[in-house]
C-alpha cells in the first residue's frame, strides 16, 4: 500500500459516508482519478457525482456539490487512509491479516491496521490483491465506534486525467520553514512550530495554501506518524474574533483563549496571537492536540 499510490494509475467510483447535523448517514458518490508520478503526491482529481437517494438538483445534491467544489482536495489529502511514510507506519502500527474477500468485483485482502497508541484510529481495509490500492476503508476509535467509511463501487486500473489545473490543491510545497516564510514575505507573528514532544510524529510537508473560504494565504505544516496526520496552520492578517472577549476581561489581566471543537471524528483548536490566526487540526481521538496547541501558544507568546 505504501508504494501503490506511487506506481499505480487508477479510477475508482466510490461512496464516502458522512454524518449530517442530525447524525444521519449521508452517502456521497464520488469519482477518484489518480495519475501516479512516482511520489506520494500524485496528480489526482476527486469529483462529486451525486448523493445516494437524491435527484440531481435537489437541495441535498446542490449542498454537497458545493462542498466538493471547495473541499474535495482535503477529502483526498486528509480524509482517507494512506500510508504517508512507510518506515514510520511500520514503527507505529501493526497489520493483522483476516483473509480474502471480494470488493467491487475484485479480490481483496482484508486487514486491520492497529495503532501502538490508542489515541489513534483503528482501520479495517480491503486492499486490491493485484494493485494494493484500498477499495474499502473503515475508521474506528478505541471504543470501536465507526467514524468514517469509504467504499469502492467500481475500479479500473487506468486513468484518463482532466487538465492538471482541475486537480490542483491551491497550494505550493516548500522544502523547509524558511522557504515558506520567505514566500509569504516574512509576515510578523509567524513562527516555526516546535512539537518535538510528539516523538511518533514528524513533519510530512510544508505548504503555502490559499484558503478556499477567504482566498487568503496561510502556512500549513502537516505531521504524520506514517498513517495518522495532524496539521498546524498559520494565517497572518486575519482579525482576532476573541478581541472583544479580551477587552471584556482586561481588568483581570491578559486573556489567552484557545477555542476547541471536538467530535468523534475531528479535533480543531484555534487561537490568535501577534496578528496571526493559529489552527491545530487532527482526528477526534487525538486528545494530545490540546497540549500541542497549548505549547504552540506559549511559543507564539515568547516570540512576540
Amino acid at each position: 500500500m505504501g508504494q501503490a499510490v506511487q506506481s499505480n494509475d487508477y479510477t475508482i467510483v466510490q461512496l464516502r459516508r458522512f454524518r449530517d447535523a442530525q447524525a444521519n448517514v449521508v452517502s456521497v458518490r464520488e469519482c477518484l482519478q489518480v495519475d501516479a508520478n512516482g511520489s506520494n503526491s500524485p496528480i489526482y482529481a476527486l469529483t462529486f457525482v451525486g448523493v445516494e437517494g437524491e435527484l440531481p438538483g435537489s437541495p441535498a445534491f446542490l449542498t454537497w456539490q458545493q462542498v466538493y467544489s471547495r473541499f474535495s482536495s482535503l477529502f483526498f489529502e486528509h480524509g482517507t487512509f494512506r500510508v504517508r511514510n512507510l518506515q514510520k507506519a511500520q514503527a507505529n502500527y501493526t497489520v493483522h491479516d483476516f483473509g480474502t474477500a471480494t470488493r467491487a468485483n475484485r479480490m481483496v485482502s482484508r486487514i486491520v491496521v492497529f495503532p501502538q497508541s490508542l489515541d489513534k484510529a483503528i482501520w479495517l481495509i480491503d486492499v486490491d490483491v493485484q494493485t494494493q490500492v484500498p477499495l474499502y476503508t473503515a475508521e474506528f476509535d478505541s471504543q470501536l465506534r465507526l467514524l468514517s467509511e469509504v467504499e469502492a463501487v467500481s475500479f479500473m486500473a487506468s486513468v484518463s486525467m482532466p487538465p492538471p489545473a482541475a486537480s490542483a490543491v491551491n497550494s505550493i510545497l516548500h522544502p523547509d520553514y524558511p522557504s515558506a516564510d520567505s514566500s509569504l514575505g516574512h509576515p510578523q507573528g509567524l513562527i516555526e512550530p516546535q512539537v518535538s514532544f510528539a516523538s511518533d510524529y514528524s513533519v510530512e510537508r510544508i505548504a503555502v495554501r490559499v484558503d478556499p473560504i477567504n482566498n487568503l494565504q496561510k502556512l500549513v505544516i502537516s505531521y504524520t506518524d506514517g498513517v495518522d496526520q495532524f496539521m498546524i496552520a498559520q494565517a497572518p492578517g486575519i482579525d482576532d474574533v476573541f478581541a472583544d472577549l479580551a477587552k471584556a476581561t482586561a481588568s483581570t489581566g491578559p486573556n489567552h483563549t484557545i477555542a476547541r471543537y471536538r467530535d468523534p471524528a475531528m479535533t480543531v483548536l484555534l487561537f490568535w496571537e501577534g496578528g496571526v490566526a493559529f489552527q491545530v487540526a487532527g482526528r477526534g481521538a487525538l486528545h494530545r492536540l490540546d497540549e500541542v496547541a497549548r505549547r504552540l501558544y506559549l511559543q507564539a507568546l515568547s516570540s512576540n
